[in-house]
């Protein structure tokens, strides 16, 4: 549905049965992302959650950023990831 993905500190409740038409054909999968971008602050809640689904999407080949940073679950840490995520939108494969 969308090409450009970010997840600020975001979560996929059951990543293998929500995400499964995109994990089974990811060459498809990567031919329609323009960016899957994730990140998640090292305090964060919800980083094992991201971890695990970054590693996911590794072994089934999904091309995606995933960045651990500083900070928990919290606006300023989104407000930084905003920063950083909206240029992307303009510089990442047409």
């Amino acid at each position: 549905m969308f090409a450009w993905v970010g997840g600020f500190s975001s979560s996929v409740p059951n990543p293998e049965t929500a995400l499964t038409k995109a994990l089974a054909d990811p060459q498809g999968t990567n031919g329609k992302l323009k960016l899957l971008w994730i990140a998640c602050g090292k305090e964060d809640f919800l980083l094992k959650n991201n971890e695990q689904l970054a590693e996911l999407l590794k072994v089934k080949g999904i091309e995606h950023a995933f960045l651990r940073t500083e900070g928990n679950h919290s606006w300023p840490v989104w407000r930084r990831y905003l920063a950083e995520f909206v240029p992307l939108l303009f510089t990442q494969k047409q």
